[in-house]
């Protein structure tokens, strides 16, 4: 069984993470949609946080969000799983590639971690480079996806913005809405999650925010 949860930032759903462990069997899988916030602030909580996280002993697969410490999630070795390039944290615990496709219990998902900081968090020092995905990371997703035919089960980004809203004028430098308009276009899909906004909600009959813990439909 798989299921998704996102935003932990930093130990805020250690009770989430707990109720997981406590039902999950061996065989489960979490995905984090992003803001897990490992080494993310210079805190001790979020020391505690890190040590705490890297021991759980559940299968845990995340993408990136915008408050991460990309550097050294990405400072972990890399290899092979799920038939694309992950980072191995531990044994059981793996970073997604940003534009990777990877198969996971039988299902194949593209994903896209990492996203924009606002301001505010900016101005607080609360961010690290490479939070938001490059013109080349993009273009190697399109070729990604290109080479599987444009077609996968599922999308996994930590950013999603509707077609109503990317046309809007705050959005037109979004490095993302470009790979959305793309996927939306081309890619032939079976549902899309998304994390960032803090909130559980069908957006549509195709597009899903996730904060809490939720199995995958």
């Amino acid at each position: 069984m798989i299921y998704l949860i996102s935003d932990i930032h930093g130990g805020e759903k250690v009770d989430a993470l707990e109720n997981y462990l406590s039902v999950c069997t061996p065989d489960d899988t979490l995905i984090i949609l992003g803001d897990v916030g490992i080494n993310w602030g210079h805190d001790e909580q979020m020391k505690k946080f890190t040590e705490y996280f890297l021991n759980l002993k559940a299968n845990i697969v995340f993408i990136e969000g915008n408050h991460e410490n990309h550097e050294y999630i990405n400072s972990f070795p890399e290899e092979e799983r799920f038939g694309d390039t992950v980072n191995v944290l531990t044994d059981n615990i793996v970073h997604l590639k940003r534009g990777g496709i990877f198969t996971i219990e039988g299902k194949t998902f593209f994903v896209m971690g990492g996203c924009e900081s606002s301001s505010k968090w900016k101005e607080m020092g609360l961010w690290y480079p490479g939070e938001d995905p490059t013109p080349d990371e993009i273009s190697a997703a399109k070729e990604r996806l290109r080479e599987v035919g444009c077609r996968v089960d599922y999308i996994l980004t930590h950013k999603y913005i509707n077609r109503a809203h990317r046309e809007k004028e705050v959005y037109a430098k979004d490095t993302l809405c470009g790979l959305m308009d793309f996927i939306e276009e081309n890619v032939t899909y079976r549902h899309w999650y998304a994390g960032h906004w803090h909130i559980d909600k069908e957006d549509d009959e195709k597009h899903t925010f996730v904060y809490n813990l939720r199995r995958l439909d």
